[in-house]
């Protein structure tokens, strides 16, 4: 009793090329780890626009594509990098459109805005990571800033 024949020979062969093949494909189409960001760059600072016209006027600095107007608030000073968000604000999480068009961060980091500031912070430890301050005035004021 003759138990392999040339057709289990080719049959095996076939298996072994079409999984050889699968694999090769796998391999080359593995994408590189995306690196996410932790701080804010000048690309994220790019998106947003200044002196753009809106249903009520020219809106000093914003998210144009949206019509939406960042205002100034008062409560921009309180927010520090290095140091917790503070316990009486409430992070308000940056228009989800606007969020879209930032480089991607890292999911441990959430995006805030409290008036024309930008925040990164640290989702277990409420830390605030980095800040972005979009407005003209701001932006004279923090130089050294990392996305100014």
């Amino acid at each position: 009793m003759n138990f392999l024949s040339i057709h289990h020979v080719f049959a095996g062969m076939t298996a072994a090329a079409l999984g050889g093949g699968a694999l090769a494909l796998t391999a080359q189409s593995t994408p590189d780890p995306v690196r996410l960001g932790h701080t804010f760059t000048a690309a994220d600072k790019a998106v947003f626009s200044n002196e753009f016209e809106t249903a009520e006027g020219v809106c000093e600095i914003g998210y144009a594509p949206r019509n939406v107007c960042f205002e100034a608030s008062h409560l921009e000073t309180n927010i520090v990098k290095g140091e917790p968000f503070p316990s009486n604000m409430y992070p308000l999480a940056l228009e989800w459109r606007a969020r879209l068009a930032l480089t991607r961060k890292s999911d441990g980091l959430k995006t805030v805005r409290i008036g024309q500031t930008l925040a990164l912070i640290d989702r277990e430890t409420n830390m605030v990571v980095d800040t972005m301050r979009l407005g003209r005035q701001q932006t004279a004021e923090t130089s050294g800033s990392t996305a100014s």
